[in-house]
Protein backbone atom coordinates (compact mmCIF):
# COMPACT_ATOMS: atom_id res chain seq x y z
CA UNK A 1 0.00 0.00 0.00
CA UNK A 2 1.31 3.35 -1.30
CA UNK A 3 0.46 6.68 0.05
CA UNK A 4 1.18 10.03 -1.20
CA UNK A 5 1.13 13.01 0.31
CA UNK A 6 2.45 16.84 -0.21
CA UNK A 7 4.98 17.49 2.00
CA UNK A 8 6.17 21.38 1.56
CA UNK A 9 1.96 21.74 2.50
CA UNK A 10 2.20 19.76 5.91
CA UNK A 11 5.58 22.06 6.17
CA UNK A 12 3.84 24.80 5.53
CA UNK A 13 0.91 23.86 8.38
CA UNK A 14 3.16 22.93 10.85
CA UNK A 15 5.14 26.00 10.90
CA UNK A 16 2.01 28.45 10.64
CA UNK A 17 0.97 26.49 13.78
CA UNK A 18 4.33 25.96 15.15
CA UNK A 19 4.99 28.73 18.13
CA UNK A 20 8.83 29.78 18.42
CA UNK A 21 8.36 32.14 21.35
CA UNK A 22 5.17 33.58 23.03
CA UNK A 23 4.92 36.41 25.23
CA UNK A 24 0.92 36.49 27.41
CA UNK A 25 -0.79 38.98 26.05
CA UNK A 26 0.58 38.81 22.06
CA UNK A 27 -1.37 36.05 20.06
CA UNK A 28 0.25 36.95 16.62
CA UNK A 29 2.95 38.88 15.36
CA UNK A 30 3.12 40.55 11.98
CA UNK A 31 6.41 41.93 10.60
CA UNK A 32 5.99 44.28 7.51
CA UNK A 33 7.86 47.04 5.64
CA UNK A 34 7.33 50.42 5.36
CA UNK A 35 8.67 53.39 4.09
CA UNK A 36 9.33 56.47 6.20
CA UNK A 37 8.55 60.22 5.37
CA UNK A 38 12.19 60.74 3.83
CA UNK A 39 11.78 57.81 1.96
CA UNK A 40 13.90 54.99 3.91
CA UNK A 41 12.76 51.78 4.39
CA UNK A 42 12.37 50.40 7.61
CA UNK A 43 10.31 47.96 9.21
CA UNK A 44 7.45 47.53 11.37
CA UNK A 45 6.18 44.90 13.74
CA UNK A 46 2.46 44.63 14.40
CA UNK A 47 1.05 42.32 17.04
CA UNK A 48 -2.30 41.39 17.99
CA UNK A 49 -2.57 41.89 21.67
CA UNK A 50 -0.07 43.87 23.57
CA UNK A 51 2.38 43.46 26.83
CA UNK A 52 4.22 46.96 26.86
CA UNK A 53 6.56 46.11 30.04
CA UNK A 54 7.69 42.41 28.19
CA UNK A 55 8.58 44.33 24.95
CA UNK A 56 10.78 47.43 27.19
CA UNK A 57 12.69 44.29 28.14
CA UNK A 58 13.79 44.52 23.75
CA UNK A 59 14.82 48.06 23.67
CA UNK A 60 17.96 46.37 21.66
CA UNK A 61 15.70 45.38 18.99
CA UNK A 62 12.73 47.79 19.49
CA UNK A 63 12.84 51.43 18.47
CA UNK A 64 11.02 52.62 22.10
CA UNK A 65 10.82 55.92 21.08
CA UNK A 66 7.86 54.73 17.94
CA UNK A 67 5.96 52.24 19.71
CA UNK A 68 2.02 52.71 19.53
CA UNK A 69 -0.74 50.78 20.82
CA UNK A 70 -4.15 51.44 20.22
CA UNK A 71 -5.16 50.34 23.58
CA UNK A 72 -6.36 53.31 25.37
CA UNK A 73 -5.51 52.16 29.46
CA UNK A 74 -2.29 50.37 28.05
CA UNK A 75 -0.93 53.82 26.88
CA UNK A 76 -2.19 55.80 29.87
CA UNK A 77 -0.98 53.01 32.58
CA UNK A 78 2.67 53.22 30.67
CA UNK A 79 3.51 56.52 29.01
CA UNK A 80 0.34 58.58 30.99
CA UNK A 81 -2.67 60.27 30.58
CA UNK A 82 -1.38 62.59 28.24
CA UNK A 83 -0.35 59.87 25.45
CA UNK A 84 -4.02 57.99 26.14
CA UNK A 85 -5.12 61.56 25.00
CA UNK A 86 -3.24 61.54 21.76
CA UNK A 87 -4.22 58.16 21.16
CA UNK A 88 -8.10 58.89 21.69
CA UNK A 89 -7.19 61.82 19.12
CA UNK A 90 -5.73 59.32 16.08
CA UNK A 91 -7.82 56.29 16.73
CA UNK A 92 -10.89 58.64 16.40
CA UNK A 93 -9.53 60.25 13.36
CA UNK A 94 -8.72 57.05 11.30
CA UNK A 95 -11.88 56.01 12.18
CA UNK A 96 -13.24 58.72 10.24
CA UNK A 97 -10.92 58.77 7.20
CA UNK A 98 -12.52 54.87 6.32
CA UNK A 99 -15.29 57.03 5.53
CA UNK A 100 -13.69 59.41 4.03
CA UNK A 101 -14.82 61.62 6.86
CA UNK A 102 -12.58 64.55 7.59
CA UNK A 103 -12.56 66.28 11.00
CA UNK A 104 -11.32 69.36 12.46
CA UNK A 105 -8.35 68.41 14.69
CA UNK A 106 -9.39 71.03 17.17
CA UNK A 107 -12.89 68.91 17.46
CA UNK A 108 -10.87 65.79 17.98
CA UNK A 109 -8.64 67.62 20.67
CA UNK A 110 -11.81 68.74 22.68
CA UNK A 111 -13.43 65.46 23.00
CA UNK A 112 -9.87 63.48 24.13
CA UNK A 113 -9.87 66.36 26.29
CA UNK A 114 -13.10 65.68 28.14
CA UNK A 115 -12.62 62.32 28.23
CA UNK A 116 -8.90 63.08 30.25
CA UNK A 117 -9.43 66.15 31.93
CA UNK A 118 -9.63 64.85 35.27
CA UNK A 119 -6.57 62.76 35.20
CA UNK A 120 -7.94 58.98 34.34
CA UNK A 121 -9.78 58.24 30.74
CA UNK A 122 -13.70 57.91 31.24
CA UNK A 123 -15.46 56.69 28.13
CA UNK A 124 -17.52 59.32 26.17
CA UNK A 125 -20.94 57.85 26.90
CA UNK A 126 -23.77 57.99 29.81
CA UNK A 127 -21.69 56.26 32.26
CA UNK A 128 -19.02 57.98 32.15
CA UNK A 129 -20.72 61.55 32.02
CA UNK A 130 -22.45 60.42 35.28
CA UNK A 131 -19.20 61.78 36.84
CA UNK A 132 -19.59 65.20 35.76
CA UNK A 133 -21.54 67.71 38.31
CA UNK A 134 -23.38 69.78 35.86
CA UNK A 135 -27.04 67.95 35.85
CA UNK A 136 -27.81 70.08 32.79
CA UNK A 137 -25.09 68.89 31.13
CA UNK A 138 -25.64 65.70 31.77
CA UNK A 139 -29.28 66.28 30.63
CA UNK A 140 -28.17 67.07 27.26
CA UNK A 141 -26.04 64.22 26.40
CA UNK A 142 -27.94 60.90 26.76
CA UNK A 143 -30.84 59.51 28.74
CA UNK A 144 -32.22 63.21 29.85
CA UNK A 145 -34.90 61.63 31.64
CA UNK A 146 -32.85 59.47 33.78
CA UNK A 147 -30.36 62.50 34.50
CA UNK A 148 -33.70 64.59 35.19
CA UNK A 149 -35.36 62.04 37.64
CA UNK A 150 -31.49 61.42 39.29
CA UNK A 151 -30.94 65.28 39.73
CA UNK A 152 -34.75 66.16 41.24
CA UNK A 153 -34.32 63.23 43.89
CA UNK A 154 -31.21 63.89 44.82
CA UNK A 155 -31.83 67.55 44.68
CA UNK A 156 -29.25 68.36 42.79
CA UNK A 157 -27.94 72.13 41.30
CA UNK A 158 -26.18 73.51 38.81
CA UNK A 159 -23.95 76.21 38.75
CA UNK A 160 -24.38 77.16 34.99
CA UNK A 161 -20.00 76.91 34.25
CA UNK A 162 -20.39 74.20 31.25
CA UNK A 163 -21.29 75.49 28.42
CA UNK A 164 -24.04 72.87 27.65
CA UNK A 165 -26.21 74.03 30.92
CA UNK A 166 -25.60 77.75 29.72
CA UNK A 167 -27.02 77.09 26.50
CA UNK A 168 -29.90 75.25 28.30
CA UNK A 169 -31.07 78.46 29.65
CA UNK A 170 -30.21 80.86 27.05
CA UNK A 171 -26.99 82.28 29.43
CA UNK A 172 -23.93 83.56 27.27
CA UNK A 173 -21.41 80.54 27.27
CA UNK A 174 -17.74 81.67 29.35
CA UNK A 175 -15.77 80.68 25.97
CA UNK A 176 -14.84 82.64 22.60
CA UNK A 177 -16.43 86.19 22.55
CA UNK A 178 -18.33 85.43 25.60
CA UNK A 179 -15.24 84.91 27.71
CA UNK A 180 -14.72 88.73 28.68
CA UNK A 181 -17.23 90.98 30.54
CA UNK A 182 -17.36 94.68 29.72
CA UNK A 183 -16.15 96.68 32.70
CA UNK A 184 -16.52 100.17 31.17
CA UNK A 185 -19.94 101.73 31.85
CA UNK A 186 -21.97 102.47 28.90
CA UNK A 187 -23.46 106.20 28.24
Amino acid sequence: MKINFDMSSLASSLAHSAVIYATKGITRCLLNETTTDRGEKGFVLNTEGINLPELFKYSEVLDLNRLYSNDIHAMASTYGIEAALRVIEKEIKDVFAVYGIAVDPRHLSLVADYMCFEGVYKPLNRFGIQSNSSPLQQMTFETSFQFLKQATMLGSHDELRSPSACLVVGKVVRGGTGLFELKQPLR
